[in-house]
C-alpha cells in the first residue's frame, strides 16, 4: 500500500504507539524489554489472523517433513522472536555507537576486507534474520565512507524519518530501491560498499523463480546482474541474536564474479546461488527468519482457491 492511499489518521495513530513504544525501550534493559517484547510478539500471534495464516503456511510449506506440533512450536518462537527484536531495535536506535559495538560480535571480518581489497568494491548480501538493521551500523563502522543501503521508504511518512535515521548511523548512504543501478555502480566504482537484501518476493513482473526451502520463489535479479556488470563481490553477511543486548555478526566467504564456474555467470544461475547461500543460513536459525512475509504468496493463494 503506497502512503497516499494511507490516511492521516492511520499514519498519526501508528507514529504515537512508535514514540510510546521508543520512551519505553530507552527506559527499560536488554532483558526486561526482551521479555516484554516476547510477550508482545505472542499476543500479535493470537489476534493477527491473516499474518499468523502466513506464517503457519510458510512453515509448513519449508519444512513438510516436520509435525504439526513441531511447527506450531517454531511459529511460536518466531513471534516471541520478532517481538523482542521489534522492541530492540528502538533501543539501539538511540544507544552510543560504542556500547553497540560492546553488544556485537563481529565473526569473519577478514572477508570483507578482501572482498574491498579487489578494486571493485563490494555488496553486503544479507536477509531478514536476527536483527538485521544491526548490520548497517557495526558494517558501516568497518569500510571508508560507510555503507550505501539498498533501502525501500517505509509506507508511512513519520515512521520513515526515524529508520532513515537508524539506517543512516555510522554514517551510511541510503540509495533508493526503485533506482539502484546508477548510484549503485558509483558508489562500487569508488571502492565502496552497498548493503543489499534479496529475500523477500519480488513481483513477477520485476523478478525470476529460483528455489527457496525447495519451492519457486520470485526473486530480484538486480543484485546478480550487478555483480557480473561490475565485477564485485558479494559478502553474505548475517546477524543473530543471541540474548538481551548479545548479537553476533558473521560475514562468509565472498562470491567473486571472476571465480564463477561458466554455469553461474548468468543472472539466473547466480541469483539462485545466492538465495541459496541466504537458505543455508536460514536453516542454521530458522526461528529468526521473517516467516511472516508473504514469501510465496502465488503458492498460498493458489492452495487457498483450491482449499
Amino acid at each position: 500500500m503506497s502512503s497516499q492511499r494511507r490516511s492521516a489518521l492511520r499514519n498519526a495513530l501508528e507514529y504515537a504507539a512508535y514514540l510510546a513504544a521508543s520512551n519505553l525501550a530507552r527506559r527499560l534493559g536488554p532483558g526486561p524489554l526482551a521479555r516484554l517484547g516476547a510477550a508482545l510478539g505472542l499476543a500479535y500471534l493470537r489476534v493477527g489472523r491473516r499474518r499468523r495464516e502466513v506464517l503457519r503456511f510458510n512453515l509448513r510449506l519449508a519444512f513438510p517433513e516436520l509435525a504439526a506440533t513441531e511447527r506450531e512450536r517454531m511459529a511460536r518462537e518466531v513471534a516471541r522472536h520478532f517481538g523482542r527484536v521489534a522492541l530492540d531495535a528502538l533501543r539501539i536506535q538511540n544507544l552510543p555507537r560504542d556500547e553497540l559495538q560492546r553488544e556485537v560480535t563481529v565473526l569473519g571480518e577478514e572477508h570483507l576486507h578482501s572482498a574491498l581489497a579487489l578494486g571493485r568494491g563490494a555488496f553486503v548480501l544479507s536477509a531478514h534474520v536476527g536483527l538485521w538493521e544491526v548490520i548497517s551500523l557495526v558494517v558501516g563502522e568497518r569500510v571508508p565512507g560507510g555503507l550505501a543501503i539498498v533501502h525501500r521508504p517505509l509506507d508511512n511518512p513519520l515512521l520513515e524519518r526515524h529508520v532513515a535515521r537508524l539506517r543512516q548511523g555510522s554514517g551510511n548512504t541510503l540509495i533508493g530501491k526503485e533506482k539502484i543501478g546508477r548510484p549503485v555502480v558509483r558508489w562500487l566504482a569508488g571502492g565502496g560498499a552497498v548493503g543489499i537484501l534479496i529475500d523477500q518476493r519480488a513481483l513477477p513482473t520485476e523478478g525470476i523463480q529460483v528455489p527457496f526451502f525447495g519451492q519457486p520463489a520470485w526473486t530480484h535479479v538486480g543484485l546478480a546482474k550487478l555483480m557480473l556488470a561490475t565485477g564485485a563481490p558479494a559478502v553474505p553477511t548475517y546477524c543473530v541474536w543471541l540474548g538481551p543486548g548479545r548479537y553476533v555478526v558473521e560475514m562468509q566467504s565472498p562470491v567473486v564474479p571472476a571465480h564463477l564456474p561458466a554455469e553461474e555467470c548468468d543472472p539466473a544461475a547466480l541469483t539462485a546461488r545466492l538465495v541459496a547461500i541466504d537458505e543455508a543460513f536460514i536453516r542454521r536459525y530458522p526461528t529468526q527468519w521473517l516467516w511472516y512475509h508473504d514469501r510465496w504468496r502465488e503458492v498460498r493463494c493458489a492452495a487457498a482457491g483450491s482449499a
